[in-house]
């Protein structure tokens, strides 16, 4: 088991909307619906609306599984990759 931690590394991370992103793992039905972090700042009564475009994911692979990542908005250019 494993974890699967990916980032926007855009200027626009804290305002870009690409959720939710759904994580599928070929050749079976294991699916994981990912949604950004809460917002993180806020502006008198409101929230500000900003949340960081970071997703988290538990995995369970070994070497050679092939994952899909379906992004329901634009994609950001720049994106780090961690397991």
């Amino acid at each position: 088991m494993g974890i699967l931690l990916f980032e926007s590394e855009d200027p626009d991370k804290m305002d870009r909307s690409m959720q939710p992103i759904y994580v599928k793992k070929n050749g079976t039905e294991m699916e994981n619906k990912l949604n950004s972090f809460m917002d993180h700042v806020w502006d008198g009564f409101y929230t500000g609306q900003t949340r960081r475009s970071m997703f988290p994911s538990i995995f369970q692979g070994q070497p050679g599984d092939i994952y899909d990542l379906n992004f329901t908005g634009s994609p950001a250019k720049n994106m780090r990759f961690t397991i």
